[in-house]
């Protein structure tokens, strides 16, 4: 942290009808003389005043940053205080430009003597942990093979400056610590495991200049083909993509039988590539996809996988496989699940009063929604339909980092009355599917400031939210 040199000296005399104690300018004892922050974020002058003859006022001030407080504690206080502990917080200007304010802090006594001191405040603070943008899940599975390893690979990033990252399994000897010089760090290596049935700790943490700090813990599973309890599926090829969403990003399948899987899938355009993963973050160490050398059949190799490839778009799929035969096919079919009221024909307000109609709408309900913080279904955030898919809807909308949201899929009331026709979600926080009236609703917190995509899928019950910008 750089230094600044804190400078007092005093001003003024006493009234002639004050009377000293001793005569003394006013002592600030600072907590510090330099403050980091960024712009538009509050930060905190503290620090303790004393003064033998009571203490009049204190002034805060600097003109960038549109600051100008005096506290006069003789107008609040009817007891002259000898001693105050200042703790005032302000928020920089989200317009603010610059790097660096001194902040003049003037304290005068009641004797009309004042000392003066600065802060350096200074925008280069970090207030953010550092993100795995991809990351191996809690628990990954590697497959025995001839020679059994793990294609450890991880990316994080931070908003100001990495410090290191480390990697370790203790069971395997394996630690390593990297320095990191800037803001971005790609980490891969290949780890021999035992070709033996087993479970291994591993622990993976990145730490910025600021000693902020992400940790990801897993638990390595080495074992021949498992009858995995889920699966997903991918139609994204970057891995960043599995965790930059909300949630819903790779969509979970049905597990149907002894090491086999369905799935069902909206294909929006032909040509639509697809593959299938038993871990939700990455693409490694196990990915279902075409064997090149054998296209009727799938493998499991990351680097070998060719994705399954949609023919047609707008079109519902199904797609079926088994894990351990590599045996799959694929047809296309028609929902015959309705949705509850065509969109936009009439709604009955109350049945009972046939006069009070609306047009038939659906949205999302509740609160740190841009502009929407009713948790009432008498504002909610439309929900648009698609215009090739009844069962397909989407908004989209701007989203600060930080921002937590509460929300259910619910159809508009105008007088709020709930329970008509609503979705909710399997988990608060690690949504895979919507459940029809019930469930729980989301619980999520935006990691990144940027353009969101809410995709509802009516028939197949399953909601994806994720950046596009």
């Amino acid at each position: 942290m750089s230094s600044f040199l804190l400078s007092c000296f005093m001003l003024g005399c006493s009234s002639d009808d004050f009377k000293d104690v001793d005569g003394k300018a006013p002592t600030i004892d600072l907590v510090t003389d330099h403050i980091q922050s960024e712009v538009g974020r509050a930060f905190k002058i503290s620090g303790t005043i004393t003064d033998n003859d009571g203490i009049r006022s204190i002034r805060l001030e600097n003109e960038q940053l549109n600051l100008d407080k005096t506290i006069n504690l003789s107008d609040i206080y009817e007891k002259t205080l000898t001693s105050y502990d200042l703790d005032y917080s302000f928020k920089t200007p989200a317009t603010l430009t610059g790097d660096n304010f001194a902040i003049r802090v003037t304290v005068t006594d009641l004797g009309g003597r004042a000392t003066e001191s600065t802060i350096l405040l200074t925008m280069d603070g970090d207030f953010t942990n550092p993100v795995f943008t991809t990351v191996p899940d809690a628990n990954i599975t590697v497959l025995i093979k001839d020679q059994t390893k793990l294609n450890l690979r991880f990316s994080v990033q931070d908003d100001k400056a990495l410090d290191h990252i480390s990697v370790s399994i203790p069971s395997l000897n394996y630690s390593k610590t990297i320095t990191v010089t800037g803001k971005t760090y790609n980490y891969s290596d290949v780890v021999t495991m035992p070709s033996s049935v087993g479970s291994y700790a591993m622990t993976i943490s990145a730490v910025d200049k600021f000693k902020l700090t992400t940790t990801q813990n897993c638990t390595i599973n080495v074992s021949e083909m498992p009858d995995f309890d889920k699966m997903y599926l991918a139609d994204v090829s970057d891995a960043a993509l599995l965790n930059s969403d909300v949630f819903g990003v790779p969509a979970v399948i049905d597990h149907t039988g002894a090491y086999t899987y369905t799935a069902h899938y909206y294909s929006e355009a032909a040509g639509t590539k697809i593959r299938f993963i038993p871990q939700k973050t990455d693409f490694s160490p196990i990915c279902f996809g075409i064997d090149p050398d054998n296209t009727s059949l799938l493998t499991d190799d990351p680097d070998v996988s060719q994705p399954i490839v949609l023919p047609t778009g707008k079109e519902y799929y199904e797609i079926t496989f088994n894990v351990k035969t590599g045996k799959y096919s694929y047809k296309t079919y028609v929902p015959e699940n309705p949705l509850p009221q065509a969109i936009g024909s009439d709604y009955l307000l109350d049945p009972a009063q046939p006069q009070y109609v609306i047009p038939f709408q659906i949205g999302l309900v509740g609160k740190g929604l841009p502009g929407n913080d009713s948790w009432s279904p008498s504002n909610i955030t439309p929900l648009i339909q698609d215009k090739d898919n009844p069962y397909l809807f989407s908004t989209t909308m701007s989203l600060a980092a930080g921002t937590k949201m509460e929300f259910i899929i619910h159809n508009k009331h105008d007088w709020g009355w709930w329970d008509y026709c609503f979705w909710r979600f399997d988990s608060k926080t690690d949504i895979e599917k919507c459940v029809w009236k019930g469930g729980d609703n989301a619980s999520v917190t935006i990691k990144t400031t940027g353009k969101y995509m809410f995709k509802f899928d009516a028939h197949l019950k399953r909601a994806k939210f994720y950046p596009i910008n």
